[in-house]
């Protein structure tokens, strides 16, 4: 679940009850019942407002518990990840060894060879000019 869900659905669940509180007002104002009946519907609004109250911290405290295991769990992911990659690292950087001792020796065995003929070229070329 991510943050924008979690305030979503808290903003939701706000609204819901303002709208309540409001929408009960709003009746207050226009219903034509006695004093006894009003409060007596006062008290039933109350006691709606209380179990939907009493219940949202139970929500929110089950979402953070979810989100707060997810966070871990991402965590536990990205440890996990960060780990292979040094791996991976460490694989290719011995590969690139291996490789540059090999090119290096192909770059002397060429260099010897080089030099050897050219040796041999100049030992023909004196017995010629002889």
């Amino acid at each position: 679940m991510s943050r924008d869900d979690s305030c979503s659905s808290t903003i939701a669940i706000l609204s819901f009850l303002t709208g309540t509180v409001i929408g009960a007002g709003i009746a207050l104002l226009v219903t034509p019942k006695t004093g006894e009946e009003t409060r007596e519907m006062l008290v039933d609004y109350g006691y709606g407002i209380k179990s939907k109250v009493s219940e949202l911290p139970d929500n929110l405290k089950e979402r953070a518990e979810k989100a707060t295991e997810h966070g871990r769990d991402m965590i536990e992911r990205g440890k996990d990840l960060i780990h292979r990659g040094t791996d991976l690292v460490g694989q290719g950087k011995g590969y690139l060894e291996e490789k540059k001792e090999t090119l290096s020796a192909a770059i002397e065995a060429g260099k010897k060879a080089m030099k050897e003929e050219k040796e041999r070229l100049s030992v023909e070329l004196e017995t010629k000019e002889e």
